[in-house]
């Protein structure tokens, strides 16, 4: 991939229009907006571009998840005081939602009744 090709990718990665990102990459002031237009749906379907652009949003997907232990460690800052803005509610919710996280509240009791003919129908098929 050569680097304006690169610097097309960014700009989509960026949130720019396919037109736009060309614009950007490659200078093109003097180009019209139909030819412009065309470059860049020719470019965004380059295989290279492409599977630098998939490349690069599965990173950041993978960068913006929230793990489980942060989830834990940031309930636990609020649960012990630590986030000054917390309230005695919030401090009270933070620890509910740990406890129920790491399995430490007993399990929930569920009770489904089912009536006429929603019972019939599984019974018979």
């Amino acid at each position: 991939m050569t680097a304006k090709q690169q610097a097309f990718a960014n700009g989509i990665l960026a949130g720019k229009t396919g037109s736009d990102a060309y614009r950007s990459a490659y200078g093109t002031k003097s180009s019209n907006n139909a030819t412009i237009a065309r470059q860049a749906h020719l470019l965004s379907n380059h295989p290279e571009i492409v599977a630098y652009i998939a490349k690069e949003q599965a990173k950041t997907a993978d960068e913006n998840l929230l793990t489980r232990k942060e989830a834990v460690g940031i309930l636990a800052k609020i649960a012990k005081g630590k986030d000054r803005t917390a309230s005695s509610r919030d401090k009270i919710a933070a620890v509910a939602q740990v406890s129920r996280m790491l399995g430490y509240d007993s399990p929930t009791k569920v009770e489904v009744k089912v009536e006429g003919s929603l019972l019939h129908k599984i019974r018979n098929g």
